[in-house]
């Protein structure tokens, strides 16, 4: 192949394919929900395929209302369409792997049909949310504040190489396969084959719309664009129903089910794809299908990695060219993460910090040794732990064969810390929320303090968990995966849907915000008042409960206790403790698809919202400051720069957070400015990744332009930095989230 190191060229048919995505490119927010689809067309698929089939399982009307949907879209062809398919349009009735069937607007009719349509609410979801926490009230306070349960949960990585390997008629032959193997009284079983199929059958259908739309154009065109769209005809009619064998014929047929997969996460592209690989031939081919991602916001590609079968470096052509590609467009669609080992090409390395170098804020890097390792720790086969993928906003899973659940809930540790020293009560609030263990001042001894804290997080996390999981239950009542169920391993075989636990792994996966925070408090309070009685617990009770209003001097006390993410070790070690308790804690309960519940550190703005919510700490925090947004330090907290930084979150026992830990890391441009720089910084990120390190996102905006940015945004629209989980470009955030960036890296900047 050419150079690593060489830009790729949009050249001649690929170029025009360019300039209109382009053209018609969507706004961010469009594209990170994937709403890239035609506006409202008027038709209402759902309501009529419900009234149509209203005497029939649930299951099956809703698996007819999706296949309808697509049927009934239209089928619009573009320039220079090398591979073809769009989504549908948006919409107010359709639906989702998050929820299954979603209401957000309609008629008489859609209200009529609404309890049919969507048989376990969002609102039912909260009732009974409220009735296990045992008060309206209290529940409102917790959702508020504390955490967030069962409102998101889907993304999943679909086995695109049994897809590519089958090919749809074979899938169908699977289905049937185990649905006449079935016991003939085992309706529910039964129920869901037949649903699969129409899946199937909907989707063969589809795709043949696009060849008969192919067939008609050509007939009317003339030249080089005839045999374009004859190629694309022919190409359909194929992978409609057989067995691709072509590079193009692959990237059509995956592309196809990426859009009926509510273009979600794509898994280890490179990997899959690789058989049907030529060379130089197939380079517009995949520029094409790596348009198609960028334009309608694929979550999350998987490249390099080892060989799930040898452990060997796994990295390929496709690696390189992906990321080449990537670099030329410097967008923020497809979130690219590379997986890296101690067998990872240096070139690969290269190519990596020099898209760094360049203002990218792709690729993301993931630990193999921590993500295997962890993995294996959890149950999960080694070859089956070598073939993760990341996927959604840094999460991981093993694609094809889990349901991890992506996001089952997200809990603010800060708030529990803060229902330790207030006696149960959430001070934003007032409402009383946890055990009547006593305040501050009644913790005579650190120990005891720890140990009143690790009961507060052993009672919330029972509730918490039981929350969690009546988000599942929704999910299952609703058939929330049922496309992505007939192209997961062992659903089929199982004759079980993603959340009734049809998967192979079935783990629950809970988001984790705070732990810098609460660690920080609690090493400031031993420090300070325990150890070397500089304060007095009614002392530091007094300024937090006054959020530090007239005792600065405590306050600026308490800052100067070491953090965590300065490379401190006994701060360090308090973040461990603190970390590690919880993730300890909620592996004792089971999601109810069937297996425990694990960590994870992947908020998005998550962070700066608990924030808001969560009183002053002991850490001298201000009430309402913003806590981190990954498992990184706090919000400013880090002072000694990335490489303490990155000491600090290295120790951390991320082993038990497969669930995805991903780690805000600021390299500006001006710190790999030279070659020599660049692999200052090849070196440190291995250093990281081999020492206990998992996921590691990356900002390359210098702070200076992003305060530069905050008062002429018209000169740095390219300006792109990545907010936990995602790329953006800085001047599409709003004032409050560009400031927690300005803070976020203040320190680490100095």
């Amino acid at each position: 192949m050419k150079d690593v190191f060489e830009r790729f060229e949009f050249t001649g048919r690929v170029g025009e394919i360019y300039k209109g995505v382009r053209a018609r490119l969507k706004s961010h927010d469009e594209r990170e929900g994937t709403y890239t689809g035609f506006p409202d067309d008027g038709k209402t698929p759902f309501e009529d395929m419900f009234e149509k089939y209203a005497n029939e399982p649930y299951i099956v009307r809703e698996a007819y209302g999706i296949v309808e949907s697509w049927l009934v879209s239209e089928i619009p062809f573009f320039e220079g369409d090398i591979i073809v398919g769009f989504p549908r349009p948006c919409r107010p009735v359709y639906e989702h792997f998050c929820r299954g069937i979603t209401i957000e607007g309609g008629d008489e009719r859609t209200e009529r049909l609404s309890d049919e349509m969507v048989p376990f609410s969002y609102d039912e979801m909260q009732r009974r949310s409220a009735e296990r926490v045992g008060d309206g009230e209290r529940c409102g306070a917790m959702n508020a504040t504390l955490w967030w349960t069962g409102g998101y949960q889907g993304h999943t990585v679909p086995s695109y190489p049994k897809l590519l390997s089958m090919g749809l008629d074979g899938v169908m032959a699977q289905i049937d396969e185990y649905d006449a193997k079935a016991d003939p009284s085992d309706t529910k079983k039964r129920d869901f084959y037949r649903a699969c199929r129409i899946i199937i059958d909907g989707m063969s259908r589809w795709i043949e719309l696009h060849a008969d739309k192919a067939a008609l154009l050509a007939a009317e065109a003339d030249g080089e664009k005839k045999e374009q769209l004859l190629t694309i005809e022919k190409t359909c009619r194929k992978v409609a129903h057989e067995v691709p064998e072509t590079f193009l014929e692959a990237a059509q047929l995956m592309w196809f089910f990426c859009l009926w997969d509510w273009v979600d996460c794509v898994g280890r592209f490179d990997q899959y794809m690789y058989p049907f690989w030529r060379g130089e031939e197939d380079l517009d081919t995949l520029a094409a299908i790596f348009m198609k991602t960028w334009e309608h916001g694929v979550h999350n590609m998987t490249v390099g990695g080892v060989v799930p079968e040898t452990g060997e470096d796994a990295t390929n052509d496709i690696t390189y060219h992906t990321l080449r590609i990537m670099r030329t467009m410097h967008e923020t669609h497809p979130r690219m993460t590379v997986r890296v080992h101690e067998g990872t090409p240096h070139d690969l390395w290269g190519l990596i910090v020099l898209m760094w170098s360049e203002g990218m804020s792709d690729p993301t890097i993931a630990s193999d040794k921590n993500a295997i390792n962890g993995l294996m720790g959890y149950g999960v086969p080694l070859r089956d732990a070598r073939d993760y993928s990341v996927l959604g906003c840094q999460e991981i899973e093993i694609p094809g064969k889990s349901n991890f659940g992506c996001e089952d809930g997200s809990i603010n540790l800060a708030k529990i810390l803060e229902y330790t020293l207030f006696n149960g009560r959430d001070m934003i609030t007032g409402v009383k929320c946890g055990l009547d263990l006593g305040r501050l001042t009644d913790y005579k001894t650190f120990d005891g303090l720890w140990e009143a804290y690790v009961k507060e997080v052993e009672y919330i996390t029972e509730m918490f968990c039981d929350c969690c999981n009546i988000g599942v239950d929704r999910r299952v009542a609703n058939v929330s995966k049922l496309v992505k169920s007939t192209m997961t391993e062992a659903c089929i075989e199982r004759g079980l849907q993603h959340d009734e636990g049809g998967t192979v792994y079935n783990y629950g996966v809970v988001e984790t915000a705070g732990h810098g925070a609460v660690a920080d408090s609690l090493f400031a309070l031993k420090t300070l008042v325990y150890e070397q009685k500089k304060l007095t617990l009614e002392e530091v009770y007094d300024a937090l409960l006054s959020d530090f209003e007239g005792r600065e001097d405590i306050r600026r006390m308490l800052l100067c206790v070491p953090k965590f993410g300065n490379n401190d070790e006994g701060a360090d070690e308090m973040a461990a403790r603190v970390l590690g308790q919880f993730w300890s804690e909620i592996r004792k309960y089971r999601s109810r698809r069937g297996d425990v519940f694990t960590g994870a550190c992947s908020l998005l703005g998550g962070g700066i919202e608990y924030g808001k919510g969560t009183w002053a700490m002991a850490d001298g925090r201000h009430k309402g400051d913003p806590l981190g947004n990954t498992i990184g330090p706090r919000t400013g907290s880090d002072k000694n720069g990335l490489t303490a930084m990155l000491s600090s979150v290295a120790k951390m026992p991320l082993h038990l957070g497969v669930g995805g830990t991903t780690c805000n890391v600021l390299i500006p441009t001006t710190m790999t400015a030279t070659e020599e720089n660049r692999e200052n910084i090849i070196s440190l990120m291995k250093t990281f990744s081999e020492t206990g390190g998992q996921l590691a996102q990356i900002t390359t905006a210098p702070l200076e332009d992003m305060k530069d940015a905050q008062i002429h945004p018209e000169d740095h629209g390219d300006l792109i930095v990545r907010l936990g989980g995602f790329s953006m470009k800085f001047i599409d955030f709003d004032v409050e989230t560009q400031n927690e960036f300005i803070m976020r890296y203040a320190g680490s900047a100095e």
